[in-house]
């Protein structure tokens, strides 16, 4: 159906009084400079340190950190394995603020380990625990830079890093505390030392904190504090090499800080400070089936609150008014919103408004001269600040003032000022959505051949695509057969929008390794998006993938679903699994048909999507684990066919038809567009190679024409017949409760349905009964204990 003509929006006005100063621009850069450059007052008292660091407003940070902020490190050696259940007790039971649990374990005893844990982890089984991991080195590598390089695994705000004791000897206070500690920027631990010429004295523990030059394991610590060098300073004293390094880098010079002996009787904030709740977490089936968790797996910033404080930090006021839709929009949910235009010169407040949106702008003015002054002048600190992408006086300040508090937690978000008039779908996102902006880590990832034309088609599309400030790396994979000319295009090709990496296999792997291997994840928030050569995107494709894993991996429980293994970019408009062959598929007509509310809405199917997706990491992982275990032959035949009457049966060299497997026996869902007249993210242009073989022009066009799709334009590309992002039910992606859900047949089903029927199957196939829990654990799924 052909969409009407959208009416024009009135333009924003704004109105600026006459300027009665003259510019600012060298009294602002002089005042940031003179902030940065403010020596640090010499202290006689290192316990006055401790004070400022613990009751002065400016760094006051005494309130628990959020929930699901903190990762613990906890090494397994030889002589602790025994113990491993008693070490990882505290971590066995529900957690508010542990995320994850990195097990540090030499290679030698990494299978018994994985047993051992395995284990452990069945007598468990009902409880919501932390999700517990482990990670092998190999003996030749020091046992202290093993711990120190895993820090860099972490990607939670909070690290507690363990020694081979864990908890264990420490008093029941100081285990809760290191379970759910207080947000102190700095290294808190029972276990502090002083330097003396000759020696290290340890200092005894009192009851407040008491200063330390440096800590050794048991301790919580900002991740942030961790230097890239660590984990290559000396192996003989990395934690006092930690403490020197932490003390450099804080105002107060300070290593860390020993707990009280006695945590009930802290004096400085002991009216902050409770135990960590052990209130279960629950996992539980909501009307449509769809599993959701309350807790979350990934690194998130938690907002108190659903409505926050937002700050639009612009020079101009043409700036302003070009994200004036956003920031309107924000602002009628609810938001705090406040302006700083810095390059206008005024000393009177300047009001702009655009369709009943009325904003206050301040500008910079001697009585507040600096960002970090104007900033101090509001009512209360940002949740998120929105600013351009853009090199001028203020941009080091925005990035040195945010070290600091209170505006460590601030988000920041860099937009090119290019990128604004296409940005309206931002303002659809929520707080907690915002302030996960820059926690996904998003990787594109091509698999080439000898398609130098249809190569340079897809990279030209990527090239032009927006992507609203993201740093985004690139590899491109190649087979050991591409030709001259496609080596001439990417010798050619240049990426401005991150870095490149470029992988040529020296053997001939064909398509499934191809795919499968392109693209590996580095931790929970890493996301693969994979392009074969024949696929061209919108130049809108980013912000679909930005806006729907900010909304299903970032947003609230209720939004967030262990079942989901990704977006698809591409519209399905052929099934093509059925027994029968290919048929046509039009999601609208058949919500209309079965008299779902809301036709146009997104949905979810099992069908992942080859042509354009973006994969989420647990699930790759696993696939990648379930593939090993099906070319091994180790649990059944490669010819055994896991889904009976399935088409993809008979895809030997295709790495969909394993997956597919997966996903039919876990019940996962990919999430899909549905926008009007099969308006798409991508397309696929369906040229001649491993799956489409040469044949006459004609039976090739008709073919083609099945696949093709039309492109979402920019969304002010003066095209009023296509679709734009925020065309969505209520102009927002959906909740995921409410999304229709599809087999792999394209037919509506419940989630529970899927799940049922993958269980069924997999006790027919394995003869085994076992509960299956979502811990996207390969082996688990296909009861192989012992593969490894």
């Amino acid at each position: 159906m052909a969409r009407h003509k959208r009416p024009n929006k009135q333009q924003p006005s704004c109105k600026v009084p006459l300027s009665r100063t003259k510019p600012l621009f060298f009294l602002s850069l002089f005042a940031a400079v003179l902030w940065l450059w403010m020596p640090n007052h010499s202290k006689s008292d290192v316990s006055d340190k401790v004070n400022d660091v613990l009751r002065t407003p400016m760094n006051l940070s005494t309130s628990p950190i959020e929930n699901d902020s903190l990762t613990a490190i906890l090494p397994v050696l030889p002589h602790s394995f025994e113990g491993l259940e008693a070490l990882l007790s505290p971590f066995l039971v529900p957690s508010d603020t542990v995320r994850e649990v990195f097990l540090v374990c030499p290679q030698t005893i990494l299978s018994d380990a994985r047993r051992l844990l395995k284990k452990i982890l069945s007598y468990n089984d009902a409880v919501d625990h932390p999700n517990i991991s482990l990670l092998p080195y190999t003996s030749s590598l020091f046992y202290n830079s093993t711990l120190t390089s895993a820090v860099f695994r972490v990607r939670t705000e909070w690290v507690l890093v363990l020694d081979s004791h864990g908890l264990r000897g420490l008093s029941s206070g100081q285990q809760a505390y290191l379970l759910s500690p207080l947000s102190i920027t700095l290294p808190v631990g029972p276990n502090g030392f002083l330097r003396f010429p000759a020696n290290f004295s340890r200092i005894l523990a009192t009851s407040d904190f008491e200063p330390a030059e440096y800590l050794i394991p048991p301790f919580v610590a900002p991740t942030y504090l961790f230097p890239r060098i660590f984990s290559h300073l000396a192996d003989s004293d990395p934690w006092l090499a930690f403490g020197v390094h932490v003390a450099k880098t804080h105002l107060e010079k300070i290593g860390g800080l020993v707990l009280p002996s006695d945590i009930s009787n802290l004096q400085c904030c002991a009216q902050n400070f409770h135990l960590p709740s052990l209130e279960t977490t629950r996992i539980e089936y909501n009307q449509t089936g769809i599993l959701l968790a309350d807790n979350n797996s990934r690194t998130q910033k938690r907002p108190t609150s659903a409505l926050g404080h937002l700050v639009l930090a612009v020079p101009h006021l043409e700036d302003l008014r070009a994200f004036m839709p956003v920031v309107c929009r924000l602002q009628s949910v609810g938001h705090t919103i406040s302006v700083l235009l810095y390059q206008v010169s005024s000393s009177d407040t300047i009001y702009c408004s655009s369709e009943g949106c009325a904003l206050q702008c301040s500008t910079l003015s001697h009585t507040v001269p600096t960002l970090h002054s104007w900033l101090d002048s509001l009512d209360a600190s940002p949740d998120v600040i929105f600013a351009l992408d853009i090199q001028d006086f203020l941009s080091a300040t925005f990035t040195m003032v945010l070290l600091h508090e209170p505006y460590r937690k601030t988000t920041f978000i860099r937009l090119p000022r290019a990128d604004i008039p296409h940005s309206e779908w931002i303002g659809s996102l929520t707080l907690r959505e915002l302030r996960n902006w820059n926690v996904p880590e998003i990787t594109i990832s091509v698999i080439t051949d000898h398609r130098p034309h249809s190569l340079q088609r897809l990279l030209t599309s990527l090239t032009r695509a927006r992507y609203f400030g993201e740093r985004i790396g690139l590899r491109i994979n190649l087979e050991q057969t591409a030709d001259f000319e496609t080596l001439r295009a990417i010798q050619n090709f240049e990426w401005p929008h991150g870095d490149v990496f470029i992988h040529r296999r020296v053997i001939h792997g064909g398509l499934l390794p191809a795919v499968v291997e392109s693209w590996y994840p580095n931790s929970n928030d890493s996301y693969g998006l994979l392009f074969e050569d024949d696929i061209e995107v919108s130049p809108m494709f980013f912000a679909w993938i930005k806006m729907t894993v900010l909304r299903y991996r970032y947003g609230g429980p209720e939004n967030i679903s262990p079942s989901v293994f990704g977006v698809s970019l591409y519209q399905q408009k052929m099934i093509e699994l059925g027994p029968e062959g290919r048929r046509s598929f039009d999601a609208r007509a058949l919500f209309t048909t079965d008299g779902i509310l809301n036709p146009s809405t997104p949905y979810l199917s099992q069908i992942p999507c080859s042509w354009g997706a973006v994969y989420f990491p647990e699930h790759w992982r696993e696939f990648h684990d379930y593939l090993s275990i099906r070319l091994s032959e180790y649990s059944m035949k490669i010819q055994e066919n896991v889904i009976p009457d399935i088409r993809s049966n008979k895809w030997v060299k295709s790495w969909k038809k394993y997956f597919i497997e997966l996903v039919y026996l876990r019940g996962y869902v990919m999430l899909y567009p549905n926008y009007a007249n099969f308006t798409s993210l991508s397309t696929n242009h369906l040229e001649i190679g491993s799956h489409v073989k040469d044949q006459p022009e004609e039976e090739y066009l008709r073919k083609k024409a099945l696949f093709m799709l039309p492109l979402m334009p920019l969304t002010n590309a003066s095209l009023p017949l296509f679709p734009g992002l925020l065309d969505l039910p209520e102009q927002k992606l959906p909740s995921l409760s409410s999304l229709p859900v599809l087999d792999l047949m394209g037919k509506l089903c419940l989630a529970s349905k899927l799940l049922e029927r993958g269980t069924k199957r997999r006790t027919e196939l394995t003869g085994c009964s076992a509960t299956i829990s979502l811990t996207y654990d390969a082996r688990e799924l296909m009861c192989l204990e012992e593969f490894t």
